[in-house]
């Protein structure tokens, strides 16, 4: 870990020397020594590892000297230039106090140049302290020198993973199907409770009989709720609810502002009229469920409830009826499939079969420590699938002996077989993962994680660094990092982008127990869950902490700079979730923490906030996120200017008149989201400058001058308005091509436009979404190729669309929502061969719309909402096999009472495994 640490602060070092010099006279000199003998210093801490690894104390001391000692580094160098750029800021009168200053300034520059040169000596001497340990200079290959064709291998593997954790539980899954249809237990019981111990698959199982067929088709609605210790009530209710009703935006707002008794009452109701099944996942105690009880109809009837949970009691403590169900560990054939499923090794060309032999023997060795769990396989397969060769399985197999004997004695046998092996799943990452993988404490329990945002906060922090001789950006390089903790089963995607890239991903809560452990002892990161203290008193953090991430979640009443020391000058990172604590820091802390790189505030209270013109004194900031739905962000002062290091700047704006024009000055921004409900926001863009920007939203046409978009050759995602006054975009377009270009979004609120202009000049795009009067759709073979997610909102087409959009070869997912004003569809045979999802929302004049056989072969998903003139279903649908699942909304009683069991058009549908309708 303390290898990773040096080497980012050798990099940011490196960095400052370059873009910083005209602040560094006087001690640059002194500055490149130091960094150099860090650099030497981070080639022994490969070799230390072991050491420390082996519980050498002596050399484990030095290396955390060694690490604090970095730290040192970094903070009197950025600290140094945080106060001269303070004192160059131009204008008379900063040149005047300069002068007058001019004397300290020189006095500081001596105080810099010793504390540095001290920093040095102490790096020669723990040097040879360590040589004398007998720690050597590692000549292991550094991060980020894998080879193109290696990263593109592990991509297009990650771009088609399967989840294949699944072994042993067939009979597990067709005992509880059979148990929540009905077609077992004569006393029907209303809770049915997976219950065993961490690691034992319970997620996995449930998950499984969730999306099973005959419980697909058994119940009308389902929801599915991740409950962690510190259980929100509220919201728990509130996405259950969502999950049941796929509610428009207007209706959640409406939910959002029932009492709790008003919410409670109407999911209660909602689960007596409909068959409902809400999976409950991890629930922890009988507390939790007297929290969450009222809204769930006690008695015999068909809603059910599937719970998994580490306490017997739970279940029955629900209903008294309650099923539950014990899943049992894997035998050893059972094991030895998972493990093969797991390890990569395993299922290639294998040329040497002495070879391949003794890895399978070492392998069941190894299982035999698991004990059955399926997540201590899992992660000990995922280890082992970087490991390619005999020696390097026989080198695990002694490490797996050693960690075993280690921690033997503080737990049973079973326990033990999962927490040797995530201990040494940390151990065995490679120097600079274990930075990524500490970070992810930062996230509160079950949290899902975004993966593009947790990628820009690694490349803010100094995690990531570009690989040499290569086009790849550095977003390229953080993604290929979290690839690599999933392909150590160290993480588990939650959700798959459309072109097989990962967008979320979740923790299991044993693996999550480790990072935050680690976190703490290694002094990286600090999480505090205020939930937490109503059972035990938080101690604030202490001032050497770099990193703190709060989450309050609602909780409110404490001061935020109780828990934060005023006095931390060394905090880098900060980020709070919820909670009025976010005012108290737009407040009070920009004068306080002129350190940070990151600060990434949300909040949930519905007021009005300001940002402080003192946020131009966080020089060093390289991204700024403040958004949340519930806030509206009144001013933007014109010091963001300053932020000439930002990389990333996220904000949304609500009753923000307009944004001063600094944006220019901000040469490193690579992500720049202007959140905005109504329209674009006001401001003056120019662009030449920020050559780097591989996303702009938010922003209308009328902001910038078209020709500027000919110097963003990097642009990759754009969500622009179009104006009402376009000039010559529209009668002679320019000849822009971003070859990168992925994702392109055109709004319009005032007259109706031609959109094919803008279509034209994007011809690589993949995701598009068109919001606003567009009369008539570009020709077919005009959109591009390569596109994937169309959304077409609030238009006026007046022609039926499909005979255009059916021929777009690549399309998985289309959304119809207010955009057409005929009366007609029609899907033609072989048409759509790529659809996935179809939704079709509020398209009112809509009265026939009609599938012929062939159309839609692979729709898996249909939503229908809002069609009130819609008279019946195709009769298209039931040719098309592929239909998993369906949801008819708000649409009137006569349509949804033809297509419900029984119904005349039932016939047409009857083969959807899931299907919603609500009136």
């Amino acid at each position: 870990m303390e290898e990773a640490i040096v080497s980012c602060v050798v990099e940011r070092v490196g960095d400052l020397l370059i873009n910083e010099a005209k602040f560094l006279w006087g001690v640059k000199g002194q500055i490149e020594n130091a960094q150099s003998k860090l650099q030497c210093m981070s080639a022994f801490l490969q070799d230390a590892d072991a050491f420390v690894r082996n519980g050498d104390q002596r050399v484990r001391l030095l290396v955390v000297k060694v690490r604090d000692t970095s730290y040192d580094l970094e903070d009197v160098i950025e600290t140094y230039i945080f106060k001269v750029a303070l004192k160059k800021k131009g204008g008379v009168v900063s040149k005047l106090k300069r002068y007058v200053c001019i004397f300290k300034e020189g006095v500081d520059v001596h105080r810099v140049g010793s504390k540095i040169k001290e920093i040095s000596s102490n790096i020669d001497a723990w040097t040879s302290e360590l040589q004398k340990y007998g720690v050597h200079e590692s000549m292991v290959m550094a991060a980020g020198t894998s080879s193109n064709q290696v990263l593109e291998q592990r991509r297009q593997a990650y771009s088609h993973v399967v989840e294949n954790d699944v072994v042993g539980f067939e009979k597990d899954i067709k005992e509880l199907v059979a148990h929540l249809t009905g077609k077992e237990n004569p006393q029907n019981p209303r809770v049915i409770s997976v219950c065993g111990m961490g690691g034992l698959g319970k997620t996995t199982l449930a998950r499984k009989v969730y999306h099973h067929p005959q419980v697909r088709s058994h119940f009308d609605c389902f929801a599915w709720v991740s409950i962690s210790q510190q259980c929100n009530r509220r919201n728990a209710w509130e996405e259950i609810l969502f999950a049941f009703t796929s509610p428009t935006k207007e209706r959640r707002e409406e939910i959002k502002i029932l009492s709790d008794g008003e919410l409670a009452e109407e999911l209660y109701n909602f689960q007596k009229e409909k068959k409902c099944l809400v999976l409950l996942d991890d629930i922890w105690s009988t507390d939790t469920w007297d929290l969450l009880k009222h809204a769930f109809p006690p008695g015999d009837i068909d809603s059910k409830i599937l719970l998994t949970t580490r306490i017997m009691n739970i279940g029955p403590y629900a209903d008294q009826h309650c099923y539950i169900h014990q899943p049992t560990c894997l035998d050893e054939n059972q094991s030895w499939e998972l493990f093969q499923n797991k390890s990569s090794y395993f299922g290639k060309d294998q040329t040497n079969i002495k070879d391949a032999e003794r890895m399978e023997a070492l392998g069941r060795e190894m299982l035999k420590d698991c004990f059955g769990l399926p997540l201590a396989i899992i992660v000990l397969g995922g280890l082992l699938s970087t490991k390619h060769s005999v020696d390097e399985w026989e080198e695990m197999k002694r490490n797996v002996v050693r960690y075993i004997s280690k921690g033997r004695e503080h737990c049973d046998s079973k326990c033990h077989g999962v927490s040797w092996v995530l201990g040494l799943s940390y151990d065995e990452l490679p120097f600079y993962l274990k930075p990524c993988f500490l970070y992810l404490a930062r996230y509160p329990e079950d949290a899902i994680i975004q993966v593009k945002e947790l990628c820009l906060m690694l490349m803010a922090e100094g995690f990531i660094s570009p690989r040499r001789h290569s086009t790849e950006t550095i977003e390229d390089v953080a993604y290929d990092y979290l690839s690599e903790l999933v392909e150590r089963s160290m993480v588990q995607v939650e959700n798959w982008g459309l072109r097989g890239k990962m967008k979320t991903f979740r923790i299991h809560d044993l693996m999550r127990d480790l990072y935050v452990t680690k976190a703490q002892d290694e002094n990286f990161l600090h999480h505090i869950d205020l939930r937490n203290q109503v059972e035990e008193p938080l101690k604030p953090v202490t001032t050497i902490a770099r990193r703190v991430s709060i989450y309050s979640h609602g909780y409110s009443g404490d001061d935020f700079f109780s828990f934060v020391d005023s006095k931390n000058g060394s905090l880098r990172c900060l980020t709070v979730d919820w909670g009025d604590t976010t005012q108290q820091v737009l407040r009070r802390g920009f004068n306080r923490f002129f350190m940070l790189r990151i600060l990434n505030l949300s909040f949930s209270l519905d007021v009005s906030l300001k940002l402080p013109k003192e946020i131009g004194k966080l020089i060093h900031l390289r991204l700024l996120s403040i958004s949340d739905s519930n806030y509206s962000l009144e001013k933007i002062p014109s010091s963001v200017g300053n932020l000439r290091y930002l990389q990333t700047l996220k904000l949304r704006l609500g009753g923000c008149e307009r944004v001063p024009d600094v944006i220019w000055k901000l040469e490193q921004l690579r992500h720049l989201h202007f959140l905005v409900e109504d329209g674009p926001v006001a401001c003056t863009l120019r662009l030449p400058n920020i050559r780097n920007l591989q996303t702009l939203k938010g922003v209308s046409t009328e902001c910038f001058d078209w020709n500027d978009f000919l110097h963003l050759r990097n642009l990759k995602k754009l969500q622009i308005f179009l104006g009402k006054n376009l000039g010559n975009i529209y009668h002679d377009p320019p000849t822009v091509t971003f070859d990168c270009l992925r994702h392109l979004q055109v709004s319009n609120k005032g007259d109706a436009i031609d959109v094919v202009p803008v279509i034209l000049s994007y011809p690589q795009i993949y995701k598009l979404k068109v919001c606003g009067g567009i009369v008539k759709l570009p020709e077919y073979n005009q959109f591009s190729p390569n596109l994937i997610k169309l959304r077409l909102k609030f238009t006026v087409l007046k022609d039926d669309p499909m005979p255009t959009l059916e021929k777009l070869s690549s399309l998985r997912v289309l959304s119809l929502c207010g955009s057409f004003k005929g009366n007609e569809m029609v899907c033609s045979k072989g048409g759509f061969p790529q659809l996935e999802s179809l939704f079709m929302d509020l398209l009112h004049c809509l009265e026939e719309w009609k599938v012929e056989e062939g159309a839609l072969s692979s729709l898996r998903f249909l939503l229908i909402r809002g069609c009130f003139s819609l008279r019946s279903v195709p009769d298209g649908l039931r040719y098309i096999a592929t239909l998993k699942e369906m949801k008819i909304i708000m649409m009137p009683s006569k349509f949804i009472e033809r297509v419900e069991e029984g119904g005349e058009d039932f016939y047409k549908v009857h083969h959807v495994p899931s299907r919603l309708f609500i009136y």
